[in-house]
């Protein structure tokens, strides 16, 4: 597979002599690149560039291209799905020098539908590509030729678009291609030992993006996040058979694990052994709908060295996140709907990931 930054020379979908390949209404031209780390802890995958993408791409700037206007609105879906870029602004996560992210698309060279004889990257073309064949069949190559497999360091992978059609399509795909497939939920599935889900797409043009971010179990693309998010809190099992042998051991980076049944960790948090146990919050607990417990866990800062609880502002950057070591202090913010928390099960059974309290655990004033 291909994970390195910048441009890439695949042409497995299009001719010799040519960078554009026309099949009925449908338009691919040849742009594939990768952005991030090498290494990456999370995989993003985008559907394919759209308009905005292909225009910043003539621009020269690489790095700039990836999400191109709308990256704050990628950071609140990362933020959604508690998962950290630790001292990493997203413009940092897609370039070179990332740590943790790696991102691309789906498809990886630049897809747009003729409609009425103007060509569109935006809109149904999801769903639509969901079910063409032409289009299915590029799926499957950049499948086949940039995710199979997936590197060692990959925990989970967030794709992005939560309409149906588009889900069960490329579900359908996933399962044709990876034994190992198996259904979590409507969100969710695992393959290759991890944990996939799809998340809200970051485009301006998804009306659908505040429900989405809003999580209410009321609203359908609110429920889709919540089942992300219950899917992303149970570590998949990872079958002997393709469990990666060889351990990613370049510093500070975490590592994949190399037992089948061991549960990925945050790439920031502290191992919760008996002699560490007292990273735990002592005097409250988190309880979610369905009475599991979580528990604001300290967790050492890699920058700093600092053990402290980690919260954020909610749907911020990282100018929101604050730490503390105070419970008082702790709880009294977790009281007040601002913050996100890092929270982590007694028993170690999921890693430690952001939660929000009141909107989907109560607090419980004693100690879990």
């Amino acid at each position: 597979m291909t994970l390195q930054h910048g441009w890439q020379a695949c042409r497995n979908c299009h001719a010799s002599n040519s960078d554009l390949r026309v099949e009925g209404p449908w338009h691919l031209r040849a742009n594939p690149g990768y952005w991030g780390t090498s290494e990456p802890t999370v995989l993003v995958l985008g559907f394919s560039k759209g308009a905005t993408q292909i225009s910043a791409s003539q621009s020269g700037n690489f790095d700039g291209v990836a999400f191109a206007g709308m990256r704050p609105r990628l950071r609140q879906v990362l933020d959604a799905l508690g998962i950290d870029l630790g001292t990493e602004t997203v413009d940092q996560a897609l370039s070179a020098s990332s740590r943790w992210l790696g991102a691309a698309s789906l498809i990886r060279c630049g897809l747009s539908l003729d409609i009425d004889g103007k060509l569109t990257t935006s809109g149904t073309i999801m769903p639509k590509a969901a079910s063409a064949t032409f289009t299915r069949q590029v799926m499957r190559s950049c499948v086949e030729q940039h995710l199979s497999p997936l590197p060692a360091s990959v925990e989970k992978v967030v794709m992005l678009g939560t309409t149906d059609a588009y889900i069960k399509g490329v579900k359908a795909l996933m399962a044709d291609r990876f034994s190992d497939y198996r259904n979590i939920n409507e969100v969710a599935f695992t393959a290759q030992g991890r944990t996939w889900v799809f998340a809200a797409h970051p485009s301006p043009a998804n009306g659908e993006f505040k429900h989405w971010l809003g999580g209410d179990m009321g609203s359908a693309s609110g429920r889709k996040l919540q089942l992300a998010l219950k899917a992303l809190g149970s570590a998949p099992v990872v079958p002997s058979a393709i469990a990666p042998t060889v351990a990613v051991t370049k510093p500070p980076r975490p590592t994949a694990s190399s037992t089948p049944t061991q549960a990925p960790v945050a790439k920031d948090s502290i191992p919760m052994t008996s002699t560490t146990n007292g990273r735990f919050a002592q005097t409250f607990h988190l309880v979610r709908g369905d009475g599991k417990k979580v528990v604001p866990v300290m967790m050492k800062n890699k920058d700093t060295g600092r053990v402290a609880f980690r919260l954020a502002k909610q749907g911020n950057t990282k100018d929101g996140t604050v730490e503390v070591t105070d419970e008082a202090d702790l709880l009294r913010k977790c009281e007040s709907g601002l913050y996100q928390v890092r929270a982590q099960p007694l028993d170690k059974s999921s890693p430690a990931n952001f939660i929000r309290p009141l909107h989907n655990h109560r607090i419980v004033k004693n100690r879990a």
